[in-house]
């Protein structure tokens, strides 16, 4: 078979496309530090690569959501801590006005200190944290608690606009999905098992009802009822319902213990989803991933016979009397 110089230098050239095309190819890999840019060129463990993928955006949304409730439990904290100390202060107070040495002015100057408390309790249920109302349940785009206005129950605590002491029970709660695999049920319920329940409400915290004796259970509303009668100087009964704050004082206490609690399941939670989410991305990695040093060798090579491939082409491609030419 007879090879013109025209066979010669197509082949030739095709050659010296075919070495640059593949230098270029392995460059881009190498600036963007991934085995493979499309699909096709690994398919398995591109399929593969995809559902890490998946598996680490999914991860990083309930890292999100667990975050944000770590931040609003942190602020559950700091607030159930201060309304703690009002209450520890309330006991000192109350059992000093009870103390028989107290006279009618001091038993004044201490219910004037029970309203302060009042008025600091209000403020901290009411608490918003980044826009949010933290204690106000399920509900948090308005203040949870205000005083009532109605001449019956005026200075009563409502929740919501009802009275505190008419609410039985708590039944709020707001979840949040930290990765356990959310579920509805026929209603479009969340199944609680499914998910985290992150509502703390401020009826828990303060207490809501009335006992078996018809005491009131709230904090807000007992320490009213104290500083109205310190203010009568009437101390009949007052041990019943010192003994009564007490109770409500201990609630407070159990509430702080169940909000650290729930903190360090928040904390627990994001830990495990750290390493999960640092193991996957090992997986990506290798799966994606290129080796830079064994990369970069073989980028040489690549140039190195593109180098040789123009050298060769000096020879083969012989200048003819066009190239003289203008």
């Amino acid at each position: 078979m007879r090879l013109t110089n025209n066979i010669i230098s197509k082949n030739y050239l095709k050659s010296l496309n075919k070495s640059l095309n593949e230098l270029s190819q392995m460059n881009t890999l190498i600036a963007a530090k991934r085995k493979y840019m499309n699909f096709a060129d690994d398919p398995i463990n591109a399929m593969r690569a995809m559902k890490v993928r998946q598996n680490i955006n999914k991860i990083d949304v309930y890292v999100e959501n667990l975050r944000e409730a770590a931040d609003i439990f942190s602020q559950y904290e700091s607030v159930i801590s201060n309304v703690n100390n009002i209450v520890s202060d309330a006991l000192v107070q109350v059992s000093q006005g009870m103390n028989g040495t107290s006279d009618a002015t001091a038993r004044y100057t201490i219910a004037q200190s029970l309203r302060a408390f009042q008025d600091a309790i209000l403020a901290a249920v009411n608490t918003q944290f980044a826009g949010k109302y933290i204690f106000s349940g399920e509900t948090v785009g308005v203040p949870p608690f205000s005083i009532s206005e109605e001449e019956d129950t005026k200075g009563m605590l409502l929740y919501k606009g009802m009275l505190v002491d008419n609410i039985s029970e708590v039944t709020e709660k707001r979840y949040i999905d930290i990765g356990l695999g959310l579920s509805l049920d026929e209603y479009s319920n969340v199944i609680p098992n499914t998910a985290r329940d992150i509502a703390v409400t401020g009826l828990e915290l303060l207490g809501c009802g009335v006992d078996e004796d018809g005491y009131t259970k709230n904090l807000y509303n007992m320490l009213g009822i104290i500083a109205k009668k310190f203010e009568e100087n009437d101390m009949s009964g007052m041990d019943v319902y010192y003994e009564k704050l007490q109770k409500i004082a201990d609630n407070v206490r159990v509430q702080y213990v169940g909000v650290g609690e729930k903190t360090e399941y928040i904390n627990f939670f994001l830990e495990r989803l750290d390493s999960e989410q640092f193991n996957l991305k090992v997986k990506q990695s290798r799966l994606e991933g290129l080796d830079l040093a064994e990369a970069i060798t073989t980028f040489g090579e690549l140039e190195l016979a593109y180098n040789a491939c123009l050298q060769i082409g000096t020879k083969i491609l012989q200048p003819s009397l066009l190239d003289f030419l203008d």
